[in-house]
This record gives structure tokens, C-alpha cells and sequence, in this order.
């Protein structure tokens, strides 16, 4: 008789320890569905662009790397500085006085805001406006704003990596150098379309 009583305790006893645990497992995310609901934290970033550009009506193509460092605000928004290096083509006779394929330099501001959370894939749009410049030595200086849109994969809270489709444009409108250089230059317009990927890092410092 005495077995009975200690079985039904221990079966008891069983019960109360199991009982949260199972429960703490079933409010956790699936098995394999990375946590995308991030809420203020920081994010660095690196991502390459190639492209292809329009300059009055003549066409070149380039190439943007950017570093980007930021704060994640919650899920579903997010901004960062990107600072900007790369290639980008003036063909000749379209803009005086100098022409080529010239480095770019640059940064940028950038928002980013998503359409769902908590899901491992998560379509999102951005826009963000930059200050640029070609060929430091002699070249031009300019600004302007990009669009992009795509997708974004979460691999885990820490990490993950997008594809989108961008569309900028940036009015160059002063020339570096010397003065007496730039005879004949006239104000000038770089738009252009291309594709991106970034990977994103989102380190656990903040809590």
C-alpha cells in the first residue's frame, strides 16, 4: 500500500517540472524559424552594388561598396550611415571637363522599414539621401536620394542578408580641383538602376 502513495507523489512531482518547461517550449519560436523581432540594438552592415547609369541620356555602368554601421528601432524600422566606395563611369564628351571611369566616395543616411515580423523571410523598402564625390583629386562633388526595395532573410537574431533592386539618382554640381580647370562645366545628373546583397550583423551589446 505504502508504494502506491510514493508512486502517485512522484508521478505528481513529474508533472509540476515538466508542465512549464513544455510550456516555455511552446511559446518559444519553431525549431528552425530564426527570431527576426529584434527591438533597439545596433547593426553593421557590408554591401555591394554593381549598376548601370545614365548620364544625359548616355550610358555607363559602376559599382558602390558600402560599410554601414546604425540602431535597430524596433522590428519593423531601422537607419544607418553608410559610408560609400567604388567605381562610376562618365562616358566621354558627356560632361566637361573630366571623364572616365572615376572613384566615387561618399556617405550616406539611410532608413529602412520592414513589412512583417517574426517570420524568417520579410519584404522591405528604404530610401536614405547622400553627399558623393567623384574622383577627389578632379572631378565633381554632388548629392542625392536611392530607393530600394526586396527582401530581407533572417538566419538568426544576429545575422542575416538582403537582395534588392535600387534606383538613385545624384546631381553633381560642383567641381573639385582647381578653378581654371573646369572651363566649360556645367551641372550634370547621374541616374542609374542596379541590384544590391548585404549581409547585416546585429551584436547583442545593448540589452
Amino acid at each position: 500500500m505504502n508504494g502506491i502513495p510514493l508512486r502517485r507523489a512522484v508521478a505528481v512531482l513529474f508533472f509540476l517540472i515538466c508542465s512549464p518547461l513544455c510550456s516555455a517550449q511552446n511559446s518559444s519560436p519553431a525549431p528552425g524559424l530564426p527570431d527576426s523581432s529584434r527591438q533597439f540594438g545596433l547593426i553593421f552592415n557590408i554591401q555591394a552594388a554593381p549598376h548601370i547609369s545614365s548620364v544625359n541620356s548616355d550610358g555607363g555602368r559602376g559599382y558602390a561598396i558600402s560599410l554601414g554601421f546604425g540602431v535597430n528601432f524596433s522590428p519593423m524600422f531601422q537607419m544607418t550611415i553608410q559610408v560609400y566606395t567604388g567605381k562610376e563611369e562618365i562616358p566621354s564628351g558627356s560632361v566637361k571637363p573630366v571623364d572616365g571611369l572615376l572613384p566615387l566616395g561618399g556617405g550616406a543616411l539611410e532608413a529602412t522599414l520592414f513589412f512583417t515580423s517574426r517570420s524568417a523571410v520579410r519584404p522591405f523598402m528604404s530610401a536614405g539621401y547622400g553627399l558623393y564625390t567623384l574622383n577627389g583629386g578632379s572631378g565633381y562633388n554632388g548629392g542625392g536620394a536611392n530607393v530600394e526595395a526586396g527582401i530581407e532573410w533572417d538566419f538568426s537574431r544576429y545575422f542575416s542578408i538582403r537582395g534588392g533592386a535600387q534606383f538613385a539618382f545624384i546631381r553633381y554640381h560642383d567641381p573639385t580641383g582647381e578653378g581654371e580647370q573646369f572651363s566649360g562645366f556645367e551641372p550634370f545628373t547621374v541616374r542609374f538602376a542596379g541590384a544590391a546583397i548585404r549581409c547585416a550583423f546585429y551584436p547583442s551589446v545593448i540589452p
